[in-house]
């Protein structure tokens, strides 16, 4: 699965698994929508994206993480939720555990 050359937090990403999509039904870490989730002495940056631009309810999905990234990392001076488009999302960035939520088998590797 493609992923973006930044890092990613694993108790950054764990504390967004329980941010949703409400459309889809899946959290934004299964859909693969997390590209940036770093955490450091300076704050939390997380850069996520859209499964598209019309996404009418985005900004309620980016209020949703930093709500719960301030909750979760109380001792960080600074909480960051950016939302970028590049690189553009595409359904390959679903993880494994998110195929199987949607009842897909897993992709094979190439």
């Amino acid at each position: 699965m493609p992923r973006a050359s930044q890092s990613l937090d694993p108790d950054v990403l764990d504390c967004l698994q329980e941010v949703m999509d409400p459309e889809i039904g899946l959290s934004v870490v299964d859909l693969g929508l997390v590209y940036r989730a770093e955490r450091g002495d300076d704050g939390v940056d997380v850069a996520l994206t859209l499964t598209t631009r019309a996404c009418p309810l985005g900004e309620m999905i980016l209020e949703d993480a930093r709500e719960r990234l301030v909750r979760r990392f109380r001792d960080v001076p600074r909480v960051a939720v950016e939302l970028v488009w590049s690189p553009t999302w595409t359904p390959d960035r679903v993880t494994p555990r998110g195929q199987e939520l949607l009842g897909r088998a897993p992709r094979k590797a190439a």
